[in-house]
């Protein structure tokens, strides 16, 4: 897999200085976590998610640019529809499980979210050795007394899968959102983290569960850095999850709304929206988003190519770190550039330009999105 395939090698050429890298499910976790991107849910009943990997759908047309799968058997499933969601999922992982395995490679790659650890146990025994199409895990609901059994879950459905499944945990409950809960919440869950960080892929969050909570839901318009009482939350988090010194990656919340598939979407409130809360995602160190909808793909994705100026102070302070500290003047002349405060800054960066790429310097993010769209839209004409 790589980002943005459904450029042609022209495009690729005309926007990118550097092009993405190639990545697999078996890419070293630092970069895998990184990768991931726009994480598209798609409920356990649906009946041919196998079939739609397999032919290539979930690579091309509307869909173009997904790397991440996450097949949902919790809040995307109706309690009356349980047993037969969970029935689809076994039957669907053994028809994915019969294929050659460097076709299960072209991706996207595939996670699992269940309810329960007991769910999880359930599904082993059902599924056994079908497993082995996952990648990873979604642990819901994460609480300092349920993510041990989701762990220990885990270690049988990888003995079973036969590969290491990575863990994602999904931290959404009002133990993490109200303020008198929060940070012993947030301190016990990050100890027992830190203990399985080689193990934990993403680490995620859930503001359409907080935000329930308080009886809200923002419209299109706004992002959710409006919603102060869940970007006080989501602050709390990314200060426990997003040091550097611990290696988390933490992806961003879902943004619920999406347009209908107008022709000009650059008037569509959604996208706009979208696009935006990407920027501040990003700036406060969130990696990668959950998705509900395939047109967020591509909003998602360009919204972490890196600009030609930010990768070259980046590589500035990471070819000087080993020789002096100290400040350097940007390649621009127009920043100030200190080895010792910004290298952690960029090396994350330097990672991020591997996965999704880097511009030429008369181009911006903004740009290849247009160019994405205008192709998509053509081709629905």
């Amino acid at each position: 897999m790589r980002h943005f395939n459904g450029l042609t090698d022209s495009d690729l050429k005309t926007f990118f200085k550097y092009y993405p890298a190639e990545f697999n499910r078996d890419t070293e976790r630092e970069t895998l976590s990184l990768a991931l991107g726009a994480a598209l849910y798609t409920p356990g009943s649906r009946a041919d998610f196998a079939q739609k990997i397999l032919s290539g759908d979930y690579s091309s047309g509307s869909f173009s640019g997904l790397t991440t799968l996450i097949v949902c058997l919790e809040d995307a499933v109706a309690d009356s529809e349980l047993k037969r969601a969970e029935a689809n999922v076994v039957a669907e992982f053994k028809k994915l499980e019969k294929v050659d395995a460097v076709q299960l490679a072209a991706g996207p790659t595939l996670f699992l979210r269940v309810r329960t650890p007991d769910q999880l146990d359930k599904l082993v025994r059902q599924a056994g050795t079908a497993l082995s199409v996952l990648t990873g895990i979604v642990f819901p609901k994460c609480l300092p007394a349920t993510l041990p059994l989701f762990f220990a879950a885990l270690d049988r459905a990888s003995e079973a899968a036969g590969r290491t499944l990575y863990a994602l945990p999904l931290l959404e409950t009002k133990e993490v959102l109200y303020s008198e809960f929060r940070e012993q919440t947030l301190e016990e869950l990050h100890q027992i983290m830190r203990s399985e960080a080689d193990r934990i892929l993403t680490v995620r969050v859930g503001a359409t569960d907080f935000s329930s909570l308080y009886g809200l839901r923002r419209p299109a318009e706004r992002t959710i850095y409006d919603v102060h009482i869940i970007r006080d939350c989501l602050m709390s988090i990314l200060n426990r999850f997003g040091r550097a010194e611990d290696g988390f990656t933490v992806s961003g919340p879902v943004y619920e709304h999406f347009s209908s598939g107008e022709r000009l979407w650059l008037s569509s409130k959604p996208e706009q929206t979208l696009w935006e809360e990407v920027q501040l995602d990003v700036l406060n160190g969130f990696r990668g988003k959950t998705c509900i909808h395939p047109s967020q793909i591509s909003i998602v994705n360009t919204g972490h190519i890196v600009s030609l100026e930010a990768y070259e102070d980046a590589n500035l302070i990471l070819n000087e770190s080993s020789k002096r500290n100290g400040v350097l003047k940007s390649p621009k002349r127009n920043k100030m550039n200190e080895v010792k405060p910004h290298l952690s800054w960029a090396k994350k960066l330097a990672a991020q330009a591997e996965v999704y790429g880097v511009l030429h310097e008369n181009y911006q993010p903004i740009d290849v999105l247009n160019h994405i769209r205008a192709n998509q839209l053509s081709n629905q004409y």
